[in-house]
């Protein structure tokens, strides 16, 4: 019996794909390239409300932002965050074309029915490698956020929490804000 492999795609190859369909964005993981469809209304809630409060609580000091896109190895991995907080001095040092090897201080992914169990995983271990601080997991059917520290501390809250946010010091999100509006 013969094992038929796929071709994995290198960056340089991934940066010449086609664009898809509006709407539509495009993920490398781990060499394979993935169509994402794009978020439903109470995900897209979620995440306005979300980049609004990380904005506005970062003050001065950098910006929340949605599916944002980002490069956490050299080849074969490129993401987008759900939800990612930017510090003012990364956003200076993004200001070209060329995408950097780089993964935000906070990724927050809002789960959908397209995430599996290992590409959240492998995404928050990529993530950690590159630079992430802290990975959130927010599960807007179960109303809980999953928390992953870079140390390897886990932490679990549901909507009637207030969750620290350690790459705002003095920060911390009231969680049914985010099924507020």
């Amino acid at each position: 019996m013969s094992t038929v492999g796929r071709a994995l795609v290198t960056w340089e190859q991934f940066l010449q794909w086609p664009d898809p369909e509006p709407g539509f964005h495009h993920e490398l993981q781990n060499g394979e390239v993935v169509l994402v469809a794009p978020p439903r209304p109470l995900h897209l809630l979620v995440q306005s409300v979300l980049v609004e409060w990380l904005t506005k609580e970062a003050a001065e000091r950098g910006r929340g932002d949605k599916e944002f896109p980002y490069r956490p190895a050299k080849d074969l991995q490129f993401w987008s965050a759900d939800v990612a907080y930017v510090p003012k001095e990364d956003w200076r040092q993004m200001r070209g074309d060329e995408y950097p090897v780089y993964a935000p201080p906070l990724v927050v992914e809002v789960l959908s029915p397209s995430n599996r169990k290992t590409k959240i995983a492998e995404q928050r271990t990529l993530s950690f490698a590159a630079g992430t601080k802290e990975f959130w997991v927010i599960d807007t059917e179960k109303r809980a956020i999953q928390v992953f520290a870079r140390d390897g501390k886990e932490r679990s809250y549901d909507f009637n929490d207030t969750v620290p946010v350690s790459v705002l010091p003095g920060s911390s999100l009231i969680l049914s804000r985010l099924l507020k509006d």
